[in-house]
């Protein structure tokens, strides 16, 4: 169980940079996993140098996901601008698709094929026959303070504000004088960089792969679904509801089951109520 609740806030975490992004700028950006897994590399790289605490790295990978991201949305999600509702979602889903296969090659190319996760450990409490790793009480201690950061953030900044506007009426947004190109650019940004972050724990606790990217950018999507898009509330709860469904299943039948859990709740909650459970219809 509380493998699984760490394993959730980590999805959760993530998923919330994808929900915004979607929401905002009416982009689908399949490449978001791959910015947990280049989060996770360059984590691994910096600890290999200098065996920096993975708190602390958390601090360098935000400067540098920023800029990353930037380019990213420079190069690949500016020029669909201007485009219809529909014609940006299409054409956004084969142009970070294209994005994360490049990524992915490119990293297995200079990289290879699989790398282990940080060897970082500390001591463990014990609640009588209960045993809890301390990093793993940290690191969730950690996203849940990041969460709340986040949440009030968006409720009382100027920019969470103008998030909040152009995700129920962009046109709206634009009428009032929000500056909508400016918002999406920052909203991109802070979503790929959650994604990122998120990447620097993933590494501490699991083994990663270049190839990764793909099936946790469509387990980030049915988080979304799940909680309703542009919900912080909705991610994290998705993104909980998610990781302990996948150890309960993993404990229970077998670890070969966990990856469809994620199938059957996107299929379960467009049948019972497809705005999510903290969405809007």
């Amino acid at each position: 169980m509380a493998s699984g609740l760490l394993l959730g806030g980590l999805y959760a975490l993530a998923a919330f940079g994808l929900s915004i992004v979607w929401g905002v700028l009416n982009i689908l950006n399949i490449a978001h996993g791959e910015f947990l897994m280049l989060g996770a590399l360059v984590a691994y790289g910096i600890y290999a140098l200098q065996g920096i605490n993975p708190f602390l790295i958390v601090l360098i990978i935000i400067p540098i996901f920023l800029l990353f991201s930037l380019l990213f949305e420079k190069i690949l999600i500016r020029p669909m601008r201007g485009e219809t509702e529909t014609e940006a979602l299409v054409a956004s889903i084969l142009v970070t698709l294209g994005g994360a296969l490049i990524i992915e090659d490119v990293t297995a190319f200079l990289w290879g094929k699989s790398f282990t996760g940080i060897p970082y450990s500390m001591g463990s409490i014990h609640m009588g026959e209960v045993v809890i790793p301390t990093l793993r009480l940290l690191i969730l201690g950690f996203i849940l303070v990041l969460t709340l950061l986040i949440h009030f953030y968006l409720k009382r900044s100027y920019t969470g504000m103008a998030i909040r506007a152009i995700t129920q009426n962009r046109t709206g947004a634009d009428i009032i004088g929000v500056n909508t190109i400016r918002i999406s650019m920052i909203t991109f940004v802070i979503g790929t960089s959650l994604a990122a972050i998120a990447g620097v724990f993933y590494v501490v606790l699991y083994s990663m792969n270049p190839y990764m990217g793909l099936p946790l950018s469509v387990k980030y999507m049915c988080i979304v679904i799940l909680g309703g898009l542009g919900s912080l509330i909705g991610s994290f709860a998705g993104g909980l509801i998610l990781g302990v469904t996948e150890g309960l299943v993993g404990y229970y039948l077998s670890p070969d089951w966990s990856p469809t859990v994620a199938y059957f709740a996107l299929v379960t909650i467009l049948l019972v109520r497809p705005q999510g459970l903290f969405g809007r219809r």
